[in-house]
């Protein structure tokens, strides 16, 4: 194994083991483009905007095939001949008929704002999503990484005992000590050891959060370094709010419950359709022969009056209502995410300075110990409690200096944009969230589009 130092105490490490080397940059990239929650959200846009694209039919006529064959008796002596009257003949009839709505309330238009509206909401759940897998993808590859630093640190704890356990040995044998510091000694290295033991317990636990979460077991070779941090509580509050794909998504709720009651609502309007057909029928209503129809015109149909419709409307501005709160809920959220990243940052800055100067401190201390333990100056119990007190220092500060690194890259999603800090632009992830705009241009125009599968 082979272990590069860096730091200003040196307990930050970057270790190489075999296997190839992963960096985190490919590790999220890899976790964000093939996990299966992703790919089901992935699925629901792609859905939304197949049921938006099937609105087109609302724009086009719509034509009807009619037949039927069978036989029929007509008693009508006032209309039919005797010869036709009260008599079974055999009837056939086949027509075509067409109807393209000229007006219909808006239904159709506001029917493509809402479906317009629901695909941006369903491309910003993917966004969001793809965002939240970029920080479990994160915080994966830095847990295995921390823990492989500990496991180090607690190699080094294990080696450390074992090599003053030795010098125990030889003053023990050489009558300057007891026996029962021998004794002590060898506790303190089961101790140490099962120590070990635990974190490698918690490695494995996380390399296969690791595996679940990324796709793939973590290579050999890991890098960690910290993102941009974020400059201020305001700066990082205000990008949030202003950037968060929860917060896009809320607004497009709104706005597809606004469009979706007017276009429930536009049954209070006339509608007016352009109509055309032509049949021909053998022996129809009893009259032996044939006919044959043709016809073009308009027709109009307008409920001028049901009961209910002050509820109706009642009820409809009530989901407005809801979505406009449960923005509000959204934006509120969003905030306290950002003043929770911003105090867990802080927190971990300060911390992490705390701790690296302490255990600066508690090494030079267990270095003159040792120096005072041969020297007879210092008890063997004396050494060891300075001994104990710097491992806990160290393995403190390794996982401080973990939290440090994530809550830089937890700032990042908290203003969506971990994504693309590695390098994982919105047109790689979903389609671009410009429907509803386009769809206010011209209704019909969101129909010209191909979907093409993501790669």
């Amino acid at each position: 194994m082979f272990c590069k130092v860096f730091g200003a105490v040196g307990i930050w490490t970057i270790c190489a083991t075999g296997g190839a080397a992963e960096s985190l940059r490919e590790a999220v990239r890899f976790a964000v483009t093939t996990n299966p929650s992703v790919k089901a959200t992935e699925a629901e846009m792609r859905n939304a905007a197949f049921e938006l694209l099937q609105l087109s039919r609302e724009y086009l006529p719509t034509v009807t095939l009619n037949a039927d064959v069978g036989t029929q008796r007509i008693d009508d002596p006032s209309n039919l001949t005797p010869e036709d009257n009260d008599d079974w003949k055999d009837r056939r009839q086949i027509g075509v008929r067409a109807e393209l709505v000229l007006f219909d309330g808006f239904r159709r238009s506001n029917l493509v704002y809402a479906n317009a509206a629901r695909v941006d909401g369903s491309i910003f759940r993917l966004l969001d999503a793809s965002e939240t897998l970029a920080l479990n993808a994160t915080e994966a590859y830095i847990d295995v990484y921390r823990h492989r630093v500990l496991l180090e640190v607690a190699k080094r704890n294990v080696a450390k005992h074992e090599d003053i356990g030795q010098r125990v040995r030889d003053l023990v044998a050489g009558g300057r000590l007891p026996y029962s510091d021998e004794l002590t000694i060898d506790d303190r290295i089961r101790s140490a050891k099962l120590a070990q033991l635990d974190v490698e317990r918690a490695l494995r636990d996380a390399n296969a959060r690791y595996e679940r979460v990324i796709g793939r077991a973590p290579g050999g070779g890991m890098n960690v370094k910290r993102a941009p941090a974020p400059q201020s509580l305001r700066a990082l509050t205000d990008e949030a709010v202003a950037n968060s794909y929860r917060v896009q998504f809320a607004r497009t709720q709104i706005d597809q419950s606004k469009f979706q009651s007017e276009a429930i609502l536009s049954d209070r309007r006339p509608r007016v359709t352009l109509n055309a057909g032509v049949s021909r029928d053998i022996n129809r209503n009893g009259v032996t022969g044939t006919r044959d129809d043709e016809s073009i015109g308009l027709g109009l149909s307008w409920t001028l009056y049901q009961g209910g419709r002050v509820a109706e409307r009642n009820a409809l501005a009530e989901l407005t209502s809801r979505a406009l709160a449960e923005q509000a809920v959204a934006v509120r959220e969003v905030t306290e995410l950002a003043s929770r990243t911003w105090n867990t940052y802080s927190t971990n800055l300060e911390r992490t300075r705390q701790l690296e100067e302490q255990l600066r401190i508690n090494r030079l201390i267990v270095e003159v110990y040792g120096d005072e333990f041969e020297a007879a100056k210092r008890t063997l119990l004396d050494l060891l409690e300075v001994e104990r007190a710097r491992f806990n220092v160290e393995f403190e500060t390794v996982g401080s200096q973990a939290g440090l690194v994530f809550s830089t890259y937890r700032a990042l999603a908290a203003r969506s944009k971990l994504a693309d800090h590695f390098g994982l632009a919105k047109a790689d992830l979903a389609l671009e969230p410009q429907f509803q705009d386009r769809a206010q241009v011209e209704p019909i125009s969101v129909f010209d589009v191909t979907i093409d599968p993501l790669e």
